[in-house]
């Protein structure tokens, strides 16, 4: 992948300005810290005072179905009440993290969280153009099925009582740059006894690692 690509995934997590900054997440993580996540199509923006109210059509749910359909601002609609809108709050611009650069008409994967009855996502979330997604194969594979069974496995440094899960894929430096096979082409599995993790080697893993070696 070009260091284009990898410079505007990378800005996706990193700092955007003084008042908005991110660590760096592998997707993974990302999902396992995520309250919900959601494939959706943009259908309306607001700005409501400090907040920037999205109206989204949800495509697919892969994670906190149960919770997100209690949540304030989602309901079913259409002719045979087929269709799920939901709102998702953000901060109305950049500077305190808000997704100002969505666009209307056009579907993402929303890795976000819930909060005081409400769908929430900001910069420091996984947000990406579904098309981007479908080039990313082990991302997309990751989303659908991977990523949630494997929440125990340990990705990033950890201290004290935070370093209870598995160990096995935890980077000093896991970043879109640093690390640019596990992030775009792996994720992190447990081993069959459910002891240990690993990165699962698929082939364009193992395409990567070959044309990185030092």
């Amino acid at each position: 992948m070009s260091f284009i690509v990898h410079a505007a995934l990378f800005l996706g997590f990193v700092a955007l300005s003084q008042a908005c900054s991110c660590m760096p997440q592998h997707p993974q993580e990302a999902f396992c810290n995520a309250g919900f996540v959601i494939r959706a199509k943009v259908l309306s923006q607001e700005v409501e005072g400090y907040d920037r109210v999205i109206g989204m059509r949800i495509l697919k749910t892969y994670k906190g179905a149960t919770a997100l359909n209690k949540t304030e601002g989602v309901r079913f609609y259409g002719s045979n009440q087929g269709s799920l809108f939901a709102k998702v709050y953000t901060s109305k611009d950049g500077a305190s993290c808000g997704l100002d650069w969505i666009k209307n008409d056009t579907r993402y994967v929303i890795f976000g969280r819930f909060r005081k009855g409400k769908l929430w996502v900001s910069l420091c979330n996984f947000v990406q153009d579904w098309s981007q997604v479908l080039k990313r194969q082990a991302v997309r594979v990751g989303i659908r099925r991977f990523y949630g069974q494997n929440c125990d496995c340990q990705l990033a440094l950890c201290h004290g009582r935070d370093c209870g899960k598995l160990k096995g894929c935890a980077s000093t430096h896991l970043s879109p740059r640093k690390n640019p096979c596990e992030w775009d082409h792996s994720y992190c599995v447990k081993n069959s006894k459910g002891t240990a993790c690993s990165w699962y080697e698929t082939p364009k893993y193992k395409e990567c690692m070959a044309n990185h070696q030092p």
